[in-house]
């Protein structure tokens, strides 16, 4: 599918790649418009009702390419940085 389709798609269904970005932690996802992105491929295809080898045939010609980037693919855990707490020491005290 020609890029400004998938956009297009993803607009007549009240979304858009910068918003399925934020929603799956990432900031964003344009890459995948032009260039293999195994997991952003699955995102945009679930927010699309439709199968990523739908949405990009040719990066799907051979299977074993695209199950060997599924087991490479590493699982990552968003953590929130630590809030600092701020001393309540002023100045003058000490």
């Amino acid at each position: 599918m020609h890029p400004a389709d998938v956009i297009a798609a993803l607009r007549k269904r009240g979304t858009s790649l910068r918003k399925i970005a934020i929603e799956n932690g990432y900031s964003h996802i344009q890459r995948v418009l032009t260039s293999p992105w195994l997991a952003a491929e699955q995102l945009v295809a679930k927010a699309l009702d439709r199968r990523p080898e739908e949405l990009w045939p040719s990066r799907y010609v051979n299977p074993a390419d695209r199950a060997l980037a599924f087991k490479q693919t590493r699982r990552i855990v968003v953590t929130m940085p630590r809030i600092r707490k701020h001393s309540s020491r002023s100045a003058g005290s000490e």
